[in-house]
């Protein structure tokens, strides 16, 4: 007999596709990882079952435990929130997901169908309102507003757990174990090639999916020629460069993350180093693009429709800009990102998709 006992166990060990029809003559091989097929449909599913495993050992950043009748918290309006309840539900622990309000508003999307479904408690990131001042609010809505939605979610997150002995917030953006469950990544990409990897990269966000790839291949001696980090027009981020391309001394990580933290009392936000900053600091990535919505959606577009893989925006700025590095490196070199999540939690807002993490 060959059979699973849990849904956990099948995420990961994703194959790994060459592109042909979208892959170009003349240069590099690109290769993606087809993280779309995990159980949840995303790449978070290996981060989020590291968290709650970390969870469980009380490897967290205040030594606190998830027990048997614990609630794991978290903040997300993306691949998270759906990756987060599926872990959960696996191992019998209660969630409490708080989806970003301006994501959100407007009615249910599918990314909020998604989670649902998997039986979280659900509830709507309160307004920055709550934790500022109206002054505060106007000033750092000229930096980032979104960024205000997001601290908003985190800081819900912190007061949720404190209230409760029982309840643990995993927070993808601090976790090291969000981009230790991504090793798994960079060990089986290293497999799949037989360690020839001279290029790779894929959307950075939190850094976690990034870094974790790299560690797994430097852990098996690898270190690509070049590293590059993606970033599609209008995605949350935790750094901040100019133009639509640099290189790795021109990245620096905002400081208007720390100084909302600061105000709003989130404390974990100030005493801890993001997953970016340490992958910065680790020299990581060599250099990063910005890709346009048009040019993001275009790919994503011609991946289902000319390699049948059925993904999303973020996959589609990701290979958009492997191209440009197989084009550069020429034929006999393989460059390697990931699909990075299903097309159908985005459906409801077709054509006009939005990124998510």
């Amino acid at each position: 007999m060959d059979y699973i006992n849990s849904i956990t166990e099948a995420i990961g060990r994703t194959p790994l596709l060459k592109l042909n029809r979208v892959g170009e003559e003349g240069c590099a091989n690109v290769f993606v990882k087809l993280e779309h097929l995990n159980p949840s449909g995303s790449y978070k599913d290996r981060m989020a079952l590291a968290m709650v495993e970390a969870a469980e050992r009380g490897d967290t950043w205040n030594g606190k435990k998830l027990t048997r009748d614990g609630v794991v918290i978290e903040a997300s309006a993306g691949n998270t929130a759906p990756a987060v309840a599926m872990v959960c539900a696996a191992k019998g622990y209660r969630s409490k997901i708080f989806l970003y309000r301006y994501q959100v508003e407007g009615g249910n999307n599918s990314r909020v169908l998604i989670t649902q479904a998997y039986g979280p408690i659900v509830g709507i990131s309160s307004e920055p309102a709550s934790y500022l001042t109206e002054e505060q609010i106007e000033e750092f809505s000229r930096q980032d507003p979104d960024l205000l939605h997001v601290l908003s979610a985190k800081m819900d997150c912190q007061l949720e757990e404190d209230k409760s002995m029982c309840s643990v917030w995993v927070d993808q953006i601090y976790n090291k174990y969000n981009y230790i469950g991504q090793k798994s990544l960079g060990r089986e990409i290293y497999e799949q090639l037989d360690g020839k990897v001279d290029a790779i990269g894929c959307s950075v966000s939190s850094g976690a999916s990034l870094y974790g790839m790299i560690c797994g291949l430097k852990e098996q001696g690898v270190r690509p020629e070049r590293v590059f980090g993606v970033v599609p027009n209008g995605s949350e981020k935790y750094f901040a460069f100019e133009g639509d391309h640099a290189e790795y001394s021109q990245i620096r990580v905002t400081d208007t993350k720390s100084k909302i933290a600061d105000a709003m009392g989130l404390k974990k936000w100030v005493v801890e180093d993001p997953i970016v900053k340490i992958m910065l600091d680790a020299g990581y990535p060599d250099e990063i693009f910005c890709v346009s919505d048009e040019d993001a959606r275009a790919m994503a577009n011609r991946l289902c429709q000319e390699e049948g893989i059925f993904c999303g925006m973020s996959s589609g700025a990701n290979v958009a800009v492997a191209l440009q590095i197989a084009r550069r490196l020429g034929p006999g070199k393989n460059v390697v990102t990931t699909i990075v999540d299903r097309r159908d939690r985005y459906l409801s807002e077709a054509p006009c998709e939005k990124y998510v993490v």
